[in-house]
């Protein structure tokens, strides 16, 4: 791996994790446009980078969700949503073979595609996260599950559902980016031992650390981007991106 291809591949993971445009996907069209991939190995430390920028970025809601987290409902909301989240990976993880989901690609984006603009035309964002209830955390975790196949955004699944039960946009994407935390610790961790179990190629440790701190950058990026694309209203043209990669998929399908 060269040091243009760590810093390209840092870039792509942090951007796309957290903008609506889903980060498998891109990586997997990535692959198979330009035959660059970093290995398991690497892809676990630019999971580590994100996770980082996520942290950050979220670090005064995420200090007082775990200072009080008997004072409002967040934790509760973040646990409730989680647990399907972990049992719909984990089949798809076990009983979905990995050729069968490259075939779903196209399907991804076009789903996220429908979810934004529904998100966008239909909802009504009024409420606060706490006024909500446990439904919508609920099906949020549900989404995030499927959110697992290629070209369906976990962010854009996340985010719009959330605004179709009515949750304001600010609290939608800040619980996304607060449910990805352990979403992402769980993929590292899962990674990270099938790294260390099978017989892999270490990229060059320059590589790696220049990957990350890609990653942890562009991920900063786009959690800004994502927070202010929901306060300004420019949602929709997520979707409008997303005809892109849709269409090349279908092309190299």
């Amino acid at each position: 791996m060269t040091v243009l291809q760590s810093i390209f591949l840092g870039l792509l993971q942090g951007f796309t994790e957290f903008l609506p445009v889903s980060s498998s996907g891109h990586l997997m069209l990535a692959e198979r446009l330009w035959d660059v991939e970093g290995g398991l190995f690497f892809d676990v430390m630019l999971h580590l980078g994100t996770l980082l920028a996520v942290i950050i970025s979220m670090r005064h809601s995420l200090w007082q969700t775990v200072r009080h987290p008997l004072a409002s409902k967040k934790l509760t909301y973040l646990l409730v949503a989680s647990a399907p989240t972990f049992v719909i990976a984990l089949l798809v993880k076990l009983f979905i073979p990995e050729t069968f989901m490259g075939m779903l690609l196209p399907i991804g984006f076009a789903l996220t595609i429908v979810l934004i603009i529904l998100s966008d035309k239909l909802s009504k964002p009024k409420l606060r996260l706490e006024e909500a209830g446990f439904l919508p955390g609920i099906i949020t975790g549900v989404t995030q599950g499927i959110a697992v196949f290629p070209g369906l955004s976990r962010s854009g699944s996340t985010i719009s559902t959330m605004k179709l039960f009515g949750v304001n946009a600010s609290d939608a994407a800040e619980f996304s980016f607060l449910l990805s935390i352990p979403v992402i610790l769980a993929s590292a961790a899962v990674e990270g031992y099938e790294a260390l179990t099978s017989q892999i190629t270490i990229q060059p440790w320059y590589c790696i650390v220049i990957g990350i701190v890609a990653a942890f950058l562009s991920g900063l990026v786009s959690v800004y981007m994502v927070m202010r694309a929901v306060k300004t209203k420019s949602w929709i043209w997520f979707a409008v991106y997303l005809i892109i990669p849709l269409s090349i998929s279908l092309i190299t399908l």
